[in-house]
């Protein structure tokens, strides 16, 4: 180990917002204008643990991407638009309270009641005709609405207040996990523009017409999932959540002219970006499809809506705990989240770590008279320089690399297990090397590792999402 070379890391990475110093470097030629789809929820449905993962992980690709530079607009598409909101429609009279105990209900409340609809609904789909014909011409009903402009149609008006009350209830979570975005979108808004595009798709002979669907072949009839072929129509004419994504995305190339589309969306949705870069190609969109990527990550098992299994956020007490959990994770691994295993005392989760940034900062609070001294340090005593001292300022040295790497694979958990290790290491650390009462000599080089290392894992944790805690 190079004592010079080391102190004069570690009085660089002490100073606030060293982590984004790291990459001021960068030359302006090879930042990208990054469009980031993240979160993108379906409205009348709780806000729950499956959707947070899409939304802390494509947070921290919002938050790092602007950390290297790249122009970063991040979107929040809306599902408010489909099958589900019929269902709810149609059943809805049948389990509305009363207006009086309605109103007396809060926004959480409500949107809890709102998916019990969707559960009943959905079972109800599985095993009544006549319930699953009144939901399939209620949604023609309402496309239809939507592609004549009226929206005072009696089938919008319970859609209209699902829409306001959810967007009420996912901005608190927002608001909770400090997550913000650049753009809101709604899917509803581009049912005109997906009809515009299948008649583009007749008129280029890119579709075949099956049993009334109008599909397009995708050229892998060996795959089960999508048997060879995309639907972009379905026999009543109205339209699918693919055709509305590909209105989507022509419409953000139009505006934001990006170089890269990004969406964070769980790998069963394979199938569908597949499809939808096969057909932007066959519209003659070959640039843009090559822009798209899907950014999947595992499923959280044991969550399902229709099936009314899903652990709502609501139940959360620990932000960062819940953070933590989530990005501590292989983007692409699955998992059964479970709440006492998020709160386990471990040297793996975020109370861990937030314990030892408390006690890193303790130690700078009662040795504030040695910061005077700090930036005059030269070296480092051989005396303190063990195997474990190595280790520590070699994990520090590793953090640049570890946010690029974890940028550059699309893995949160890359930084994450570098600060998991780095705090393991530092408490190590902490055991042998004192600084208080100690000759100024020793003392000042000790507090100046701590000092670097509590600033890291801060630096670190914000980059995640986590607000570090000085005092527990």
């Amino acid at each position: 180990m190079n004592a010079e070379v080391s102190v004069q890391m570690l009085q660089h990475l002490r100073r606030p917002g060293a982590l984004k110093a790291l990459f001021q470097k960068q030359e302006k030629a090879s930042q990208k204008r990054i469009c980031i789809d993240y979160s993108s929820p379906n409205i009348a449905k709780r806000f729950h643990i499956g959707n947070l993962r899409s939304t802390l992980i494509g947070r921290y690709l919002d938050t790092t991407n602007r950390l290297i530079g790249n122009a970063v607009t991040s979107v929040n598409y809306l599902g408010d638009w489909g099958n589900q909101f019929a269902m709810i429609s149609v059943f809805w009279p049948q389990m509305r309270p009363s207006d009086q105990y309605w109103k007396g209900l809060s926004d959480e409340e409500k949107i809890k009641m709102l998916t019990d609809c969707y559960v009943i609904a959905n079972k109800n789909m599985k095993t009544d005709e006549d319930f699953r014909n009144a939901v399939h011409q209620q949604f023609i009903e309402m496309e239809n609405a939507m592609l004549v402009g009226n929206a005072s149609a009696d089938c919008f008006k319970l859609w209209g207040q699902i829409r306001e009350i959810s967007m009420k209830h996912l901005k608190e979570f927002y608001t909770m996990f400090d997550v913000k975005f650049d753009r809101y979108m709604h899917e509803s808004s581009r049912v005109r523009m997906a009809h515009k595009i299948v008649q583009d798709l007749i008129d280029k002979k890119i579709v075949e017409n099956l049993d009334g669907r109008l599909i397009v072949n995708t050229g892998d009839k060996n795959n089960d999932k999508d048997n060879g072929y995309a639907i972009v129509r379905k026999s009543n004419s109205t339209s699918l959540y693919l055709t509305r994504e590909i209105a989507a995305v022509l419409e953000r190339d139009d505006f934001f002219k990006a170089d890269k589309y990004l969406y964070v969306v769980d790998r069963a949705q394979r199938q569908h970006f597949r499809a939808l870069k096969i057909i932007l190609e066959k519209m003659g969109k070959e640039d843009l499809a090559e822009k798209v990527e899907h950014v999947q990550y595992g499923r959280v098992r044991g969550l399902s809506t229709r099936n009314g299994r899903t652990e709502a956020i609501s139940k959360v007490l620990s932000i960062s705990t819940v953070i933590f959990n989530e990005l501590k994770r292989a983007r692409n691994s699955e998992y059964e989240f479970s709440f006492q295993n998020a709160f386990a005392l471990n040297q793996n989760n975020a109370l861990a770590l937030q314990i030892k940034h408390s006690r890193l900062s303790s130690i700078e609070t009662k040795n504030e008279h040695l910061l005077p001294f700090v930036d005059e340090c030269k070296e480092f005593p051989r005396v303190d320089v063990n195997d474990d001292v190595k280790k520590l300022v070699f994990l520090l040295e590793q953090v640049e690399k570890s946010i690029e790497t974890s940028i550059e694979k699309f893995e949160p958990c890359q930084l994450t297990v570098q600060l998991i290790q780095i705090a393991q290491t530092v408490a190590t650390v902490q055991n042998q090397l004192r600084v208080r009462d100690q000759p100024t000599d020793i003392a000042v080089p000790r507090y100046l590792l701590f000092s670097a290392t509590r600033n890291v894992l801060a630096e670190g944790m914000k980059l995640l999402g986590m607000t570090p805690a000085r005092n527990m």
